[in-house]
């Protein structure tokens, strides 16, 4: 059930993950590196090449919405694909980096494919959290590994942040409300009927994955701050 208030919800949140895309790849052709981390980008595309064209395309706003996103996705991975080696020490991975590349993608597409099947998930709840979850983790190795802020900005983590946060308002407000009354009573009752709530969409897995998303979406803002401030580089400065 989509009431406008879910659809509003979603779309804010397509809206920050592509400011979040688009700061990648600006970062991207200015560093000339690439800003998602291998694993986080298979993932990433895998999914929005399924919700967008192979399991219920065109079903809802958010299906018609992940069709750019895909394409977006894709500059990225030509970032990816033509910078990745160079950002590696490790010999075997410089020699063979575009094997890896494919090799990534070749697992990420099935495993979340029948995953969406197998965990019953038709929304792409645990699919996508679970995806967002890596990412997030991924992000701060990328940053640590790195020890720079190269394909990185202020911006990207923040967008990112937010667009998760908006994702998971939307599934609490589609899972507590209905078309009758699309709002909840109160802010209070909003945030007890969420954190009860116990079966799909919003599930306590669904609610564990966001927590730690949260968490580590706000060390990452944090972590990435101090590197740049300790860069000498003004975080907000940087697109």
């Amino acid at each position: 059930m989509n009431t406008h208030v879910v659809i509003f919800l979603g779309t804010s949140c397509v809206v920050f993950w592509v400011i979040a895309y688009s700061g990648i790849i600006w970062r991207g052709f200015q560093d000339r590196t690439f800003g998602m981390p291998i694993a986080a980008l298979a993932a990433n595309l895998s999914w929005e090449a399924m919700y967008s064209f192979a399991i219920d395309p065109l079903g809802d706003y958010l299906h018609i919405l992940s069709i750019p996103c895909f394409f977006i996705d894709l500059i990225i991975a030509w970032q990816c694909f033509a910078w990745g080696a160079k950002d590696f020490a490790q010999p075997f991975i410089r020699r063979n980096f575009k094997l890896v590349f494919f090799g990534a993608i070749a697992i990420a597409y099935p495993v979340l494919y029948f995953s969406f099947y197998e965990f019953h998930d038709p929304l792409g709840e645990y699919t996508g959290f679970g995806i967002n979850l890596m990412m997030s983790i991924l992000f701060v190795a990328m940053l640590l590994r790195r020890d720079s802020v190269a394909g990185q900005s202020m911006y990207i983590a923040v967008s990112k942040w937010l667009g998760t946060l908006l994702a998971y308002l939307a599934t609490a407000v589609q899972a507590t409300t209905t078309v009758e009354e699309p709002w909840p009573d109160s802010l209070s009752s909003f945030v007890t009927r969420t954190i009860r709530h116990d079966t799909y969409p919003l599930t306590p897995l669904i609610h564990v994955v966001y927590l730690a998303i949260f968490v580590i979406d706000l060390l990452y803002v944090c972590l990435l701050y101090r590197k740049m401030r300790e860069s000498q580089i003004d975080p907000w400065r940087r697109f």
